[in-house]
């Protein structure tokens, strides 16, 4: 009796141990996945890592440049929610006319170049420049309003820096 229990006891450590392995290799792709989606939708959408410059100068397209603001925008400590991210796709859909999977795409390479800088108001500040330089003022009064939006996604209310951010657009815009 006793060396069936042993035995018992064997296959449900090593039945355990090959649960967490699977689990382990699961997650492994999930993040191998997700960087390989980033990177095609970096080439899809014309971003390039320069040497020795900023992040957000290897944004070719005005629309990566606005959407990593939005990010920015409804970025908290728990970084975006799951109503905040909606309300960037939906924002993405309605004024850049993208279909869904193409806004979702835009979204998570918005998302990697928006944590790609440990000062959040300076990426902020650096991606406004950008959209302008790339799209010109008539992309500001759109980018003005997709921000109100996220910004307001969450609580109904737009927060303090929302409300920043806004007026760093609108100051560019005069």
């Amino acid at each position: 009796m006793h060396i069936l229990l042993a035995i018992l006891g064997i296959l449900a450590a090593a039945s355990f141990w090959m649960y967490r392995i699977h689990n382990a290799a699961n997650a492994a792709n999930a993040l191998l996945s997700a960087a390989q989606d980033v990177q095609s939708a970096a080439r899809r959408f014309g971003y390039r890592l320069r040497n020795k410059q900023h992040p957000a100068e290897g944004v070719d397209d005005p629309r990566v440049s606005a959407t990593a603001v939005l990010v920015l925008v409804a970025k908290t400590e728990d970084g975006v929610s799951k109503t905040a991210q909606a309300a960037i796709e939906d924002q993405l859909q309605t004024v850049f006319q993208m279909r869904p999977s193409d806004a979702q795409e835009m979204y998570f390479l918005a998302k990697w170049l928006a944590g790609q800088s440990q000062n959040p108001s300076d990426m902020t500040r650096r991606l406004i420049r950008r959209t302008l330089m790339l799209g010109g003022r008539d992309t500001l009064p759109d980018l003005i309003r997709m921000v109100r939006t996220v910004g307001e996604a969450e609580t109904g209310t737009a927060s303090v820096d929302t409300l920043h951010v806004i007026e760093s657009i609108k100051q560019l815009n005069a």
